[in-house]
């Protein structure tokens, strides 16, 4: 028996997602290390040292702060794309033993569960992982438990992770 729904997306639930794919892809260990590059640039700055590290670590910083804006920004303008691509901030969700359908009036997609690598659950969203960079997000709020149920025994069945 398919499972169906229809997702209502807004701008506020994309900056949600994105937000969330940001936070756990980027991760607290990046910036406990961004953290502990800034100490040492400023130690050795206030010691008054003139060397090849200070350069290094200022280098290391900048990079740092500039790579994890630009994962963010990237994902968020693309999500922002495909939402004012769309007539009606909706899809619709089906989801069958084998595959699974998500269509806007933009196009439909369908894919096989195994092409889930990840299922990523936060209290609002449900992102569905295709590779570390492609997700498609899955309104929480829009899903009936039953759904919800269906979606982590297919992805885990399919071999994919379920990661709440």
């Amino acid at each position: 028996m398919p499972h169906e729904a229809t997702l209502i997306y807004s701008t506020a639930l994309l900056r949600q997602a994105v937000f969330a794919f940001w936070r756990r892809s980027v991760g607290v260990g990046f910036f406990v290390a961004l953290l502990i590059a800034a100490l040492g640039l400023v130690v050795l700055v206030a010691l008054g040292q003139a060397s090849w590290l200070i350069g290094t670590l200022a280098a290391l910083l900048v990079l740092g702060i500039a790579f994890a804006t630009v994962v963010y920004v990237v994902h968020y303008r693309n999500s922002l794309r495909k939402f004012h691509q769309m007539d009606k901030p909706q899809a619709t969700f089906r989801a069958a033993e084998s595959s699974f359908t998500i269509s806007s009036d933009i196009g439909p997609t369908t894919l096989q569960w195994s092409a889930v690598k990840e299922l990523w659950q936060f209290p609002s969203v449900w992102l569905l992982l295709y590779s570390k960079a492609q997700f498609s997000t899955l309104p929480l709020a829009c899903l009936s438990p039953e759904t919800q149920a269906y979606i982590v025994q297919r992805v885990r069945e399919s071999g994919g992770k379920v990661d709440g």
